[in-house]
């Protein structure tokens, strides 16, 4: 026995087999192992395997919706799923998800507090909050729509950031963007124009492309306006030649473009998706559904939000009566998943720490919140995590052989 364990104690992997097994294990698995050892958690939580493995789960996309709760509890993700057809959902345990206010990013959460702004990623469990800036509005002053938001990700360093634009009629605009990593807000020059989002409940969120995040503009006029968050110049973006556009027009994410989702009313309801060519700003209809087949009620103000193209696809895409649908363009038909959901965004599982660099400031917090895991059967359902499943962590030469036959296994069998 002692020579059989000398022989196993002399078996070395290379670091870029063990990070290669690392990408093929569930969620769940990857946070147990970060505890395992230091250049285990340096691994795991390094920006190329993080960079890695987000690539490979965007072909794996979830939607992410409120769990009905009125509860004081800090955010987190309820343990189990649940699926909508062949849409797997993810619930967050938020009273702010279900206020509206909270916007997304690659999976990560920021939404704004009175005098604060709280970033969050539910795949890590880590919650971070900073001051709202050098000269902190109340929440009040948000929700008016005085102050203007934005949450996105750098292209260029990678780097995580909040925008907050200021319009007061008295003072003089206010614009300032927070690095996540650093922890630090600067100031920026002033956009072109004040920036018209909308009120609750129609507020019109920003969302982020290709490192830049963008901010529909209607009032007497339909504007799209960017920043880049590398350069962090503002630029007016060309709008499609659609000869309607309505306070209920939404900008979305889709597939990594930037798309306009409008709704024609009428009898001859429709769906409109319009989506751009990021590089030539170039706008193309891509999609026209039409919505003759939905109960529709004439008295109540409805828009539509398009969530994500499923694998198959088909266009999932959500109404804010808490109804989900599912669009076939094969078919022409549309099938409504839920009837009695808060859908907030789609959603991606994301490595990234949330840690900073230059250590722990006394104007933020850093935590671990009350996250449950993410669903189990991912768990379930992997032959690794299987095998891991009994492991005990007593010493790393152990774990190193399992994972090694786990990864055999895997290869065997295809």
């Amino acid at each position: 026995m002692r020579k059989e364990r000398k022989k196993l104690n002399s078996i070395h992997i290379v670091p870029d087999l063990v990070e290669e097994i690392f990408l093929r294990l569930p969620l769940k698995s990857i946070l147990k192992f970060k505890t395992v050892s230091k250049q285990w958690r340096s691994i795991l939580e390094s920006k190329m395997f993080t960079e890695r493995r987000m690539s490979i789960q965007k072909s794996h996309r979830k939607i992410l919706a409120a769990y009905n709760c009125d509860c004081p509890d800090r955010p987190r993700l309820l343990p189990e799923s649940r699926f909508e057809g062949d849409e797997e959902i993810v619930f967050l345990h938020s009273n702010e998800a279900q206020r509206g206010s909270m916007m997304t990013c690659d999976g990560l959460l920021c939404f704004p507090e009175p005098n604060w702004v709280t970033v969050l990623n539910p795949s890590t469990r880590q919650l971070r909050r900073f001051r709202s800036g050098p000269d902190p509005v109340s929440s009040k002053g948000t929700e008016s729509g005085k102050c203007v938001m934005g949450f996105g990700r750098d292209k260029v360093t990678g780097n995580y950031k909040v925008v907050r634009m200021c319009f007061d009629p008295v003072e003089e605009e206010r614009c300032h963007v927070l690095d996540v990593e650093c922890g630090e807000w600067r100031k920026l020059s002033p956009p072109p124009y004040k920036v018209n989002v909308g009120r609750r409940p129609l507020v019109r969120k920003p969302v982020c492309v290709n490192g830049s995040v963008y901010w529909l503009h209607i009032l007497w006029d339909f504007k799209i306006l960017a920043l880049n968050l590398h350069t962090l110049e503002f630029h007016d973006v060309s709008v499609p030649t659609t000869s309607w556009v309505t306070f209920e027009t939404k900008i979305v994410n889709l597939q990594d473009r930037l798309a306009i989702v409008n709704m024609k009313k009428g009898p001859e309801r429709r769906l409109e998706i319009w989506s751009m060519d990021a590089e030539e700003e170039i706008w193309s209809n891509t999609y026209c559904i039409s919505l003759a087949g939905l109960t529709i009620n004439p008295w109540e103000s409805t828009w539509f939000t398009v969530m994500t193209i499923s694998k198959f696809g088909n266009v999932v895409f959500c109404d804010n009566h808490k109804r989900l649908f599912k669009y076939r363009p094969k078919t022409n038909e549309i099938r409504c998943l839920s009837s009695d959901i808060c859908v907030i965004s789609p959603y991606l599982e994301n490595l990234v720490p949330l840690g900073s660099k230059s250590g722990y400031h006394s104007d933020l917090e850093i935590m671990t919140s009350r996250c449950g895991l993410l669903p189990r059967h991912l768990g379930a359902s992997s032959g690794i995590s299987k095998l891991l499943k009994g492991i005990t962590f007593g010493t790393l030469d152990i774990v190193f052989i399992t994972l090694v036959g786990c990864m055999y296994k895997k290869l065997l069998n295809g």
